[in-house]
């Protein structure tokens, strides 16, 4: 097994707790090498995304939802309902677009877009529709 450094539990922490603290922090830690080592042994290029808040704001960029008790249904200010992971994973993939489009144009462009929509100025909001509304203002300034 990898030496993964010191991990540091709470003093009150012993026993089982303290165990399945340590394994849960290896496997996780494990899973996010496993699964990059395959991506690059089949070429692939790996990129990590800020997770802040995907779930906790709607996609369709109507602000922080409402999660019920098992956690995993979110209800939108709209009144939409649907699965948080899907909505998370949907705020992941235009994070991810989003920063490749904001590196691939000139700042003066990308300020202009801020300006036409604050929300983008602070990446920890960037939702499924701040991408729609950037490629459609970058369509109608072509």
């Amino acid at each position: 097994m990898e030496f993964l450094g010191k991990m540091r539990l709470p003093k009150g922490t012993w026993g089982a707790k303290r165990l399945r603290a340590k394994l849960q922090f290896w496997a996780k830690r494990r899973i996010q090498t496993k699964v990059t080592q395959m991506a690059h042994f089949l070429g692939m290029r790996v990129s990590i995304v800020n997770p802040a808040n995907t779930s906790a704001l709607a996609f369709d960029g109507s602000g922080f939802v409402q999660r019920n008790t098992k956690r995993d249904v979110a209800v939108f200010a709209t009144g939409k309902t649907y699965h948080a992971d899907l909505g998370a994973s949907y705020n992941i993939g235009a994070r991810y677009v989003l920063r490749s489009i904001h590196k691939a144009i000139s700042e003066k462009m990308w300020l202009s877009l801020e300006a036409k929509d604050p929300s983008l100025a602070k990446r920890m909001y960037w939702t499924l529709a701040s991408l729609i509304r950037v490629q459609q203002a970058l369509s109608l300034q072509s």
